[in-house]
């Protein structure tokens, strides 16, 4: 099987790439050059020319990138402005006859971090073909890391424990059970695996941990990259025993994980076991965890972009009003449906 990779580029963003190329995870894709603050360029008065009637001399339109010496303005008359670095044009003031330029830094590469090839490329998204299988989660934390699968627990409910962090862990992608201390994920760490797989987390101990993590990179402690994605839920939950048995069946196998984004790749996989739908506005749904454990109520809508729970970790959550009168924020992930109303 495959599965498409989506790679969103920022405005302005240079490709290197084409349809049909083959890249590797480490390989640079597009570069991009950010913005550095703001400069103000003289118009009007270099134009000798009022605010307002300069305003009608500009070639050059908001938004616009511009090279070191392009023309922003002229008169017609050999008068003209010309951008005094390589920048983006972000307006003009007509009142003082100013025009608001941002500096461009040096290029900053842009990376796929999956192995494929290339299906599409357009101004705004470069679109990867994997051959292999996606593992959506419903949470977790760091940037793209890449390794072998290695199991670290020999049941599903199992908790990943430090002690299983060993030598044999480094550069490697290990698939946990219900949970994994602060403890087993600073080991873990230190260690050099690469990345976790869990079934849950708590909320505490995975922020405690990102806390500690923070702390250590402002101090120029922590190198390299590390991250975690959770599959199931918050809380000591453990991993469908489905997509257990699935882990186990393709151990060894090269992936590609996600932390921030949640998703993991696995290459030349088998489809993973059907996942269980979060629950959309209008949904039926029953809380899972303290302090609405087996409540039932109706979700009201889907929160833009992750919320703090009360441990401090972000997730996708939603308004629910529960029955007994209580309203309150909750992870989609913690939540179960009970109908699905038709849309």
């Amino acid at each position: 099987m495959s599965v498409i990779h989506r790679v969103r580029l920022p405005v302005g963003a240079s490709t290197l790439v084409e349809n049909g190329h083959r890249v590797e995870p480490a390989e640079v894709l597009a570069t991009r050059r950010a913005v550095e603050g703001g400069v103000t360029v003289q118009v009007a008065a270099r134009l000798r020319r009022g605010p307002a009637e300069a305003a009608g001399l500009l070639e050059a339109r908001p938004g616009a990138f511009l090279a070191a010496g392009d023309r922003l303005a002229a008169d017609g008359r050999g008068r003209e402005v010309l951008a005094p670095m390589a920048c983006v044009f972000l307006g003009y003031d007509a009142d003082d006859g100013t025009a608001l330029v941002a500096p461009l830094g040096g290029e900053q590469p842009i990376l796929g971090h999956v192995r494929g090839e290339i299906e599409s490329v357009t101004r705004d998204a470069i679109e990867i073909r994997v051959a292999g299988a996606l593992v959506a989660g419903v949470g977790g934390s760091g940037n793209a890391v890449h390794g072998g699968l290695l199991m670290g627990v020999r049941d599903p409910a199992e908790e990943l424990r430090a002690g299983a962090i060993d030598v044999g862990a480094t550069g490697r992608i290990v698939v946990g059970g219900s949970r994994a201390s602060a403890e087993t994920l600073t080991r873990a760490r230190a260690m050099g695996v690469a990345g976790i797989v869990l079934g849950g987390a708590l909320e505490k101990e995975l922020s405690d941990f990102q806390a500690t993590q923070a702390r250590r990179r402002e101090m120029g402690g922590v190198a390299g990259d590390f991250a975690v994605v959770v599959v199931e839920g918050y809380g000591k939950v453990g991993m469908d025993a489905q997509l257990f048995e699935w882990f186990r069946a393709h151990a060894g196998h090269m992936a590609s994980l996600f932390g921030d984004a949640a998703r993991l790749y696995v290459y030349d996989a088998d489809p993973p076991p059907a996942r269980r739908v979060l629950p959309r506005p209008g949904n039926r749904v029953v809380a899972y965890r303290r302090p609405y454990a087996g409540v039932a109520g109706e979700l009201q809508r889907v929160l833009d972009g992750p919320y703090a729970t009360p441990g401090g970790v972000a997730a996708r959550s939603g308004i629910v009003r529960f029955d007994d009168g209580r309203t309150a924020v909750v992870p989609l992930a913690n939540l179960s449906a009970l109908e699905r109303r038709d849309a």
